[in-house]
This record gives C-alpha cells, sequence and structure tokens, in this order.
C-alpha cells in the first residue's frame, strides 16, 4: 500500500513538474504575427500635414524602440508601419481615394488623422463602410462622430446631408480633437468676460466674423452664433462674411467689416491663409481690431507669415509650445524632442496625431488582438491619463452620450508677441488663469495691441 501511495506522489510531481516546464517554456510567437499598419489621413504636402507626419513618425519610432505592440492573441510584440493616405489639398475630391488605397489595398488596421472637416466628412465614409478604427485628429465639425444615430444626426435628423443612418459603422469613429462647439464658447467667453471690460464696459461687445466657407468655417459661424445666444452673452455680430476657400484677396470683405466697427474680428482659416486675412486687415484696410484665430493655426508656418504683423493678437490653442516651464511636463519634452529632431517648433495637429498613435497602442493591448471590431470596443472604453492634450478630467476618455466618441479638451487663449531676441513670433497664454487638474496656466496679462481701436457703435 505505501509502495502504491508513493507511486502516486511520484506520478502527480512529474505531472506538476512537466506542467510546471510546459508554463515556463516561452511559446513561440503566432504564424500571423506581422507589423501594425496604421493609415495616416493628413495633406502630406501641407505644413499641417507635415507636422502631422512628423509626429506621428516620432511617437510610432517611440514605441517600436520600446518593443512595439503587445498582441496577446500573437503572443508577441508587433511593430507600428505607418500607411501615407496623402489627402493632398484635403478637398473632398482629393481626401477620399488615398483612404480608398489605405483601406481596400493597404489593409490598414486602422487610421489616424483627418484634417479639414470637409475632406474628413468624405473620406470617413470608406471607414464606416469598411468598420475600420478612425481616430480622427482634426476635422473640428462635430459632425464627424454625431452624424449617426447616436448624435442625433448633428441635429439634422435621419435625411440631412451628411446624415448617416449605419450605427455599427458610425461606432469606428473617435473624434480627438476639438469641435467648433468647443472652441468657439472658449473664443466668446474670452471676450465676453476678459477683453469687453476693457473696451467696452457700457455697451455689448461688437465682434466680427470672417470665414472660409466650407464645412470648418461654417461650423463656427454656427457655433459661435449658438454661444452668444445660448449663454446671453453681451455680444453683437455686427458683421458675418464668408469668402471662397480659392481666395487669396480678402479686401472688400475686410472693408465691408471695417465699415462695421468691431472691437474684434474672429479670423476663420488655415494657417496658410490667416495671417494673409490678418495683414490684409491690418496693413492694407486700416481695420486696427484685435483679430483672433482659431488652434489649427497653431503651426509654425502661421508665425512664420504673420510676423511682426502679429504682435498683440491672438489664437484660441489647446497647445502651447513656447510655454517654458510648461504646463505639463509632457508638452515640454515633446516640444523639446521634436524641435531638436526636425528643427521646427509642434504645431498643434502633429500633438493631436502623436497622442493618438498611444491610444491606439493601449487600445489593441487592452483587445489583445487587432481583430477591428476588438479595437473599436477598446477605445470605446480608452481611460488613460493626458497626455500633450489636457482634458477637463485629466484623462482621455471617448464619450457616448450625444457628443459621441468625443473628448472633453481644455482650451485656452494666447496673445501673439515678437520676441526680440529670438526674432520670431512667440505666443504666451493670457486666459484663463487655471485649468482642473493642472492649475496655473496664465503666463501674462491681456493687453490691447499697439494702435488698436475700438469699435464705435
Amino acid at each position: 500500500m505505501q509502495k502504491k501511495i508513493l507511486a502516486i506522489i511520484a506520478v502527480v510531481i512529474i505531472v506538476i513538474a512537466a506542467v510546471a516546464v510546459y508554463q515556463l517554456t516561452p511559446k513561440a510567437p503566432s504564424a500571423e504575427a506581422r507589423n501594425i499598419k496604421i493609415g495616416l489621413v493628413a495633406p502630406l504636402s501641407t505644413s499641417i500635414g507635415q507636422d502631422m507626419s512628423k509626429a506621428a513618425q516620432m511617437a510610432a519610432q517611440e514605441i517600436n524602440d520600446a518593443g512595439g505592440i503587445w498582441v496577446a492573441e500573437w503572443n508577441t510584440y508587433a511593430k507600428i508601419e505607418i500607411v501615407n493616405a496623402d489627402t493632398i489639398d484635403d478637398s473632398p475630391a482629393n481626401a477620399k481615394p488615398p483612404v480608398i488605397r489605405a483601406v481596400e489595398t493597404d489593409n490598414v488596421d486602422m487610421l489616424i488623422g483627418g484634417y479639414g472637416s470637409a475632406g474628413t466628412l468624405a473620406n470617413q465614409q470608406v471607414a464606416i463602410d469598411n468598420k475600420v478604427p478612425y481616430i480622427i485628429t482634426g476635422a473640428s465639425n462635430q459632425l464627424v462622430t454625431r452624424r449617426g444615430p447616436q448624435g442625433n444626426y448633428g441635429g439634422f435628423g435621419p435625411n440631412g446631408p451628411n446624415s448617416i443612418s449605419d450605427a455599427e459603422g458610425m461606432s469606428y469613429m473617435f473624434h480627438y480633437c476639438t469641435t467648433t462647439y468647443h472652441y468657439s464658447k472658449t473664443v466668446v467667453d474670452f471676450f465676453a468676460e476678459e477683453m469687453k471690460p476693457l473696451v467696452a464696459a457700457e455697451r455689448n461687445f461688437r465682434l466680427a466674423i470672417i470665414y472660409r466657407n466650407d464645412a470648418f468655417g461654417t461650423g463656427v459661424e454656427e457655433a459661435t452664433k449658438y454661444w452668444i445666444q445660448n449663454q446671453s452673452l453681451p455680444i453683437d455680430l455686427v458683421a458675418d462674411r464668408a469668402y471662397d476657400p480659392a481666395t487669396t484677396n480678402y479686401q472688400t470683405d475686410l472693408t465691408a467689416v471695417k465699415a462695421s466697427n468691431p472691437d474684434a474680428v474672429f479670423v476663420v482659416d488655415n494657417p496658410d491663409k490667416t495671417p494673409l486675412v490678418i495683414s490684409q486687415g491690418w496693413n492694407d484696410v486700416g481695420l486696427k481690431s484685435v483679430y483672433i484665430a482659431v488652434e489649427n493655426n497653431q503651426d509654425p508656418v502661421f508665425y512664420t507669415l504673420l510676423g511682426e504683423t502679429g504682435t498683440g493678437h491672438l489664437l484660441e490653442s489647446k497647445l502651447d509650445p513656447f510655454m517654458n516651464p510648461s504646463y505639463l511636463p509632457a508638452v515640454g519634452e515633446y516640444s523639446q524632442k521634436f524641435y531638436t529632431t526636425y528643427g521646427v517648433m509642434p504645431g498643434m495637429m502633429g500633438a493631436d496625431t502623436y497622442d493618438a498613435f498611444y491610444i491606439a497602442k493601449d487600445a489593441i493591448e487592452r483587445a489583445g488582438t487587432i481583430e477591428k471590431s476588438a479595437v473599436k470596443e477598446a477605445l470605446e472604453d480608452t481611460n488613460m491619463d493626458q497626455m500633450l492634450i489636457m482634458t477637463r478630467t485629466g484623462k482621455i476618455q471617448f464619450s457616448t452620450g450625444i457628443d459621441y466618441h468625443e473628448i472633453d479638451p481644455v482650451t485656452f487663449i494666447e496673445q501673439l508677441y515678437w520676441d526680440e531676441a529670438d526674432n520670431r513670433l512667440k505666443s504666451r497664454i493670457v486666459w484663463p488663469e487655471s485649468a482642473p487638474g493642472v492649475g496655473n496656466l496664465k503666463q501674462a496679462d491681456f493687453t490691447l495691441p499697439p494702435g488698436y481701436q475700438a469699435g464705435q457703435p
């Protein structure tokens, strides 16, 4: 009997040892393992597109140098392979074909990018139809994630011109960007709270808006009017001028704006055109007002083209690469590394894109697979600490409410100044004082530009 017990114990020990050896023996990577293909959707011939491309390369290099992305299903780390989907000028006609190639020919696992609203509304249709996760890092028109039933068709109903009834397809769209409703509110709140007491204490503030007539410009114009009315702000919209996006001479519109006697001029265009509007207004038309641009202009070409004319004017943004010490350590480190690597300061669009690659890494690792529906579900459950883009919760999270698959970013107002020592235009934050979870943001007090002329009722 004792021998039988010993024999049984011996067998058990052998089995346990065998299991232990099996468990400790490294498993071979799956034969299906390969690079993870991420399509970068960007207008690569433009300054914005180059900023996005540089940021994407930097993020992918960092992730790859650290081993890559762990894919449990493959039992190995996989490297990121960037597949460029060059949208050229980001017009709808040019923005869609490269995404078709990336999805249907290159078989990308997901998409990151998208700049212009009109172009992204066109090319995202490919991702919607093919159920490809798309982290949209531009296209501030909120329709890119609200145009489906989850976002109430953007308020236009199921038969609206941009409405999409494919709820499942829309669930693959994620918006890691500020919407026109986010930053238009920041702009009008600044004017009402900060600038009005300086120039219009006894009357309503007089605001003019001049904008490119496309999905981006009209989205900002509509949001600006919405927030003025919704919040009953003491602001009168005294001029509302739309122009053809292809134009480069704005003097007729600016002359009309000047005749409206504004206290400030809200300019809505891209970094290659906004400086022209401001320069023609200030220098040629003699409209000595405060001009404000939105965050897509946080780009090196904007600062270079505007030059000293930019002194005293404003920029709404959610990234400040010039602040030293930075409001977030990650922003300071990113800005320094970007400048050291590429010889130029980073822009905001690249920062969104950089973060998106890490968001993709986090989602794939939690999903344990690159299977698109699983990655989509993991993206929806994202709960990362904020990176370069500040959020009101300090977390990167995608809403599932009416603001479908959007984040909740912190935006601020910067005033431009000419740095004599560096011989270049820079920016510093003037409003608000602080941000949730970050503390102090403000670097300087807002001051009226030299030669400024307030509007006259």
